[in-house]
This record gives C-alpha cells, sequence and structure tokens, in this order.
C-alpha cells in the first residue's frame, strides 16, 4: 500500500524553467563594458574589483542558475575595454603586465557571482520567495 506524504516540500511543484536569458546577456555586457570603462577611465583597480563584484552579484541574484557565465561576460569586457581603449588612443599605459592583471579581475566576480547565487537561495529558503 502506498503511503501519501504530508510533508509540504514533498507536494512542491517543480521549479519553473527561467524565462529567456537574453536581456540578462545583455545587461551582463553592458555592465562588462561599464567596468572596463571605470578601469580605463578611474585607473583604480580596487573601484574597478569592486565594480565587477557588483555587477556580478547583481546578476547572480536574478539569475542564480550557472553563475560562471556572469564572471566570464562581466570579467572579459574589462581586458577587452582596455585593449579597444588603446587601439582608439584613449589609453596610453597598456602592457602585458596590464592587461594579464585586467583579466585577475575576474577573480573578486567569481565572489560576486556565487554571493549572489547563494543569496538568492538563502532568500528563497528564509522568506520563501
Amino acid at each position: 500500500m502506498e503511503t501519501v506524504s504530508s510533508n509540504p516540500k514533498m507536494m512542491e511543484t517543480p521549479p519553473k524553467a527561467e524565462s529567456s536569458d537574453a536581456l540578462f546577456y545583455g545587461i551582463a555586457v553592458v555592465l562588462g563594458a561599464l567596468c572596463g570603462l571605470v578601469h580605463v577611465g578611474v585607473r583604480d583597480p580596487l573601484l574597478t574589483a569592486l565594480s565587477v563584484v557588483a555587477s556580478t552579484m547583481f546578476l547572480g541574484y536574478m539569475r542564480p542558475s550557472r553563475p560562471w557565465r556572469w564572471v566570464l561576460l562581466v570579467g572579459l569586457f574589462v581586458p577587452a575595454v582596455m585593449s579597444g581603449a588603446n587601439l582608439m588612443g584613449y589609453y596610453r599605459d597598456l602592457s602585458r603586465a596590464g592587461l594579464y592583471g585586467s583579466a585577475l579581475i575576474m577573480l573578486p566576480g567569481i565572489a560576486g557571482a556565487f554571493g549572489g547565487h547563494f543569496g538568492r537561495r538563502f532568500m528563497r529558503v528564509m522568506f520563501g520567495k
């Protein structure tokens, strides 16, 4: 004889699939370009790292599945904007070490994206949202 569970967790409906992420991919590209502009314009690596963390945390919170994609999308635009600014003549201090260092901006982005991911999970568990 089969028993029916009265546990509400067992009766939950499966989570619905997220809607199209195309909007958030576009937001990630824009935020990555803005982080690159901060890096080129202000030339403060800590402010760049803070803007990458904030951007990836926002994206990781809004779309918590596969947070690594936000790290790549936001983080790879910093050296790309830096290279583009060098080609256009706006950033003349480009060196190989500076380019590799700007790629390391993705490391704080990992903390931001996964922090947003786990923050969303925490909010769902604590408040049921």
